[in-house]
């Protein structure tokens, strides 16, 4: 799953009332992602629509027009240090560090061998393909996990067939994407976990929306609201995965921010599921 999304917002004007806002994002934009932003704004006294525009294919555009006449004004991505020098986050984690579950696809000839790994020096003896611009490839090699990197999309599964590979991470919500892959399979005993924050952002001085944007949020995980809209988009998904049965392997994530709010339990996916 590719999560990034990246919206426009209009000034309005206020008269006697203020007039209706549009929120442009991006055509193609998740689903989950619409539905929580109409939500979030659900809770300002003017209304929102949203508008859908072309031609913002990338995190790098998405912030080098972030604040611009023409641009945009709010996008929404995985959280780093360097992102968070260069717009304000609104660290509310949009879906529950779910991004930071990845589960690994392995051959199906080699299920029986997987099911009897039990210890982190055994997987990490293990060779793991990770695309070169995705930030898990940092985050693996700086647990000491040993990385090829590949660059294309569809590399990493024909490293993965011509055994130059053991191992393929990938987000746990793109686990049922392989079922049609005849020899290829998950690895049903381990699952690889970092803490990863996904937030809205805008420019550094635009309190306003920030305002906006975060009020929404908190009042949506106060009256239940925001657990109803992620349960109805990940719930069964989840459940089907079965997460809390399999040896959890934990990882440090070096890119993570100090400032993101780990201990906050309301703002995570059972953060502390598996052993």
């Amino acid at each position: 799953m590719k999560w990034i999304v990246v919206l426009c917002f209009n000034a309005c004007f206020c008269f006697s009332a203020c007039a209706e806002q549009t929120v442009r994002i991006t055509s193609g934009a998740d689903p989950y992602v619409i539905e929580l932003l109409k939500h979030t704004l659900s809770y300002q006294r003017e209304a929102h629509t949203l508008d859908f525009v072309e031609n913002i294919p990338t995190q790098s555009r998405a912030i080098r027009l972030l604040g611009d006449k023409n641009g945009i004004d709010v996008f929404w991505s995985v959280t780093s240090d360097e992102r968070e020098k260069q717009a304000l986050a609104v660290r509310v984690p949009i879906v529950k560090g779910v991004l930071g579950y990845r589960l690994g696809i392995i051959k199906k000839s080699r299920l029986d061998y997987f099911s009897k790994l039990k210890t982190d020096g055994e997987l990490r003896s293990l060779r793991y393909g990770l695309r070169a611009d995705w930030p898990d490839t940092v985050i693996f090699e700086d647990n000491d996990f040993n990385v090829l990197e590949y660059s294309q999309e569809n590399s990493g599964y024909e490293l993965l067939e011509a055994s130059r590979i053991d191992v393929l991470p990938i987000d746990a919500l793109y686990a049922n994407d392989i079922t049609n892959m005849t020899d290829l399979a998950i690895d049903p005993a381990h699952v690889f976990y970092y803490p990863s924050a996904v937030y809205f952002f805008v420019k550094k001085d635009n309190q306003a929306l920030y305002q906006k944007l975060k009020t929404g949020l908190d009042k949506a995980i106060e009256d239940g609201s925001f657990d109803t809209l992620f349960n109805r988009y990940f719930k069964g998904e989840l459940a089907e995965l079965a997460l809390e049965k399999r040896q959890k392997i934990t990882l440090v994530n070096t890119l993570l921010p100090a400032s993101a709010p780990i201990h906050t339990k309301k703002y995570w996916y059972n953060n502390n599921q598996g052993k």
